[in-house]
């Protein structure tokens, strides 16, 4: 009985830590029943992706005022790093609501069955950035990848949709395997004390000479089943196949929302709990961050589809954030990926904002779509223009300095030899998003006319391509509030 009351004291005492949590668990599981059937009797079914983004603004507010602690047993914690984070996968799955307002409110039913797992897989990644213990963590990762399955072969009608879908719960199952066998390892490393990151490193450190390999073992696990959540080379087989075969929406949010909550549990975890042991993970690591930058770009010259495209520039883009990671300055490193991510952020969600207009409900999504849509749509060719600048990282645009802080970092720490690479992929990666603009504004237009572009959807345009044009004369103030807050 003593031992029931404190567990209840405490959950009812950490229970403001996770607030968002619940509030998001509550809605989603109100809208699959009953609002879903008493709602849809009397309002349009249009009105789903503005109550998921209300939904969503009200949790923003709940993180924002979230109190700074440690809660249930230390497994997680609500800090700087965790608020700034969980505003990224907030700010992801508003613009992912936005984006998927046409296509999914234009299905015959489960609408409201789309926007609760947007709503549930964001509550593990809540829970995920704010997680410091190895067994919470992996609960996490898990609530967010179930929700992201079914999100794949959401359109269970077309083939493509259901391939992906299971390809993706396929491998991932299988990462998570590794995942957790890796843990198991650690744990028994350290003589089954502790999975909390801080105590584990410390236990790791100060294990015997002859768990050397145990503890080699279960840190290259933990590595390579966070390196496929990223979507990391050689773990990024799945991307490709997957983005393009998603809805084009559920594409945006896997490129922006579950790359945020992985990084930020990245930084975690070889940050605070592996720091002690960095000599088993900073070589592969390193590895994975350059092959990521040369195969991610040198992929992306061949695609035809805008979405093959940007599912090998994501790749591209993991590994340049794998600088900030692999830096000894913890504080530093998740400054600049925070950074980095936010602004990847902002441009992601602008590009296949442009990418959804184009193509429609059932349409195509080739680059060569793009044709002329200087003359046909002047400022929705400017916008994509800034996206597609912004993400090769040509200055002045707000994507030039996130990527000037985060390879000015990774100098200082004696990455050289990585921010060499990171910069000739980097003019690389200049080739094949110039090709849009060139396709935009040198090419002769068809004879397709474009829809009109829905309220949603130009907002997402407006608001990303202003941020980023914006944001270019702020970037070392950003960067100095950014130092502030996290």
């Amino acid at each position: 009985m003593p031992f029931a009351q404190a567990l209840w004291e405490s959950l009812v005492g950490d229970s403001p830590l996770v607030l968002p949590v619940l509030f998001l668990w509550l809605t989603g599981t109100l809208m699959l029943w009953p609002l879903d059937s008493w709602l849809l009797k009397r309002m349009p079914k249009e009105r789903w992706s503005f109550i998921t983004a209300v939904i969503l603004i009200v949790t923003c507010w709940f993180v924002i005022n979230a109190p700074n602690a440690i809660g249930f047993a230390d497994m997680f914690r609500v800090d700087g790093v965790t608020k700034g984070f969980q505003i990224i996968c907030i700010g992801a799955g508003v613009f992912t609501t936005a984006l998927g307002h046409k296509q999914f409110d234009a299905l015959k039913e489960h609408t409201a069955e789309y926007y609760a797992l947007i709503l549930f897989s964001i509550s593990g990644m809540l829970l995920l950035v704010g997680a410091t213990d190895l067994v919470s963590m992996f609960f996490a990762l898990e609530l967010m990848s179930l929700c992201i399955y079914i999100l794949v072969g959401y359109l269970r009608t077309q083939e493509r949709s259901v391939e992906a879908g299971i390809k993706y719960f396929l491998l991932g199952a299988f990462s998570s395997g590794i995942l957790l066998f890796g843990i198991s390892l650690l744990f028994a490393a350290t003589g089954g004390t502790t999975t909390n990151l801080e105590r584990l490193g410390q236990a790791i450190a100060l294990a015997p000479g002859n768990h050397d390999l145990l503890v080699f073992s279960g840190v290259l696990m933990v590595l390579i089943g966070f390196a496929f959540k990223v979507a990391a080379v050689p773990f990024h087989m799945w991307s490709p196949d997957v983005y393009e075969g998603a809805p084009t929406p559920v594409t945006a949010f896997l490129s922006m929302a579950p790359k945020a909550a992985a990084l930020a549990a990245f930084l975690r975890v070889f940050g605070a709990g592996f720091h002690s042991v960095s000599e088993n993970w900073i070589a592969p690591l390193s590895f994975i961050a350059a092959a990521s930058m040369i195969l991610g770009n040198i992929a992306a010259l061949r695609q035809q589809s805008i979405k093959r495209m940007l599912a090998y520039s994501s790749i591209a883009h993991v590994g340049y954030m794998l600088l900030g990671i692999l830096s000894m300055d913890t504080q530093a490193g998740t400054q600049a990926v925070w950074f980095y991510m936010t602004t990847y952020l902002f441009m992601q969600a602008g590009a296949f904002a442009v990418v959804i207009h184009l193509q429609g409900v059932e349409e195509g999504e080739r680059i060569e779509d793009f044709r002329g849509l200087g003359k046909r749509h002047p400022l929705l060719a400017f916008a994509m223009m800034v996206f597609m600048l912004s993400l090769a990282g040509i200055p002045p645009l707000l994507g030039f300095f996130s990527k000037f802080y985060l390879f000015r970092l990774a100098i200082i720490e004696g990455f050289v030899t990585l921010t060499v690479i990171a910069l000739l992929t980097s003019v690389i990666a200049a080739y094949y998003y110039l090709n849009v603009v060139a396709q935009m504004y040198f090419k002769e237009p068809d004879e397709k006319e474009l829809g009109r572009m829905g309220i949603c959807t130009s907002t997402v345009v407006t608001v990303c391509s202003a941020v980023l044009l914006v944001g270019t004369a702020f970037g070392p103030w950003i960067m100095k509030w950014v130092g502030k807050i996290l």
